[in-house]
């Protein structure tokens, strides 16, 4: 059964994600089908363990970090690399999880629920910064030389 607040986070999640794929550009959309790899990858990789520690998880959640590392030095956005230390936050209570104490286990989880919800809103700006920055508008195309017309003298 689904809490409200997982319900909530749920709707948002894919509400982001046709945001981030109707309005957004070339990353945004890079970022759509991470976030949908990482959405949907979970459940099949959770299983994975190595005594307490979710190799499968924390390898997906480090593949995204390292996705949004390379996208934050690819593109000319702020929420990239603001998402990225969200991601690097969230890389971080994968290794909290090796000390293998049950006593931190809801800390994480809630961490890990803070830094999703951080991402969804660092998404949407992400659209607001892809469509109104200056810096995040694709180059134009410099100008093609027309060959003059012909003159005809009558």
């Amino acid at each position: 059964m689904w809490s409200p607040l997982s319900l909530l986070l749920e709707c948002l999640t894919y509400a982001v994600m046709a945001l981030l794929l109707w309005k957004g550009r070339t990353p945004e959309r890079i970022v759509v089908v991470a976030l949908f790899a990482l959405q949907w990858g979970t459940p099949f990789v959770d299983h994975l363990f190595i005594g307490h520690f979710r190799w499968g998880v924390a390898s997906l959640s480090f593949a995204m970090f390292c996705l949004l590392v390379g996208l934050a030095l690819r593109y000319d956005r702020w929420w990239l690399l603001l998402a990225t230390g969200a991601q690097l936050i969230a890389v971080s209570t994968h290794l909290a999880g090796i000390a293998g104490s049950d006593a931190l286990l809801w800390s994480i989880v809630s961490t890990r629920m803070v830094v999703w919800f951080e991402l969804l809103l660092l998404a949407l700006f992400g659209v607001w910064e892809a469509r109104a920055a200056p810096y995040a508008h694709p180059q134009s195309r410099p100008a093609t030389v027309r060959a003059p017309h012909k003159v005809t003298v009558q």
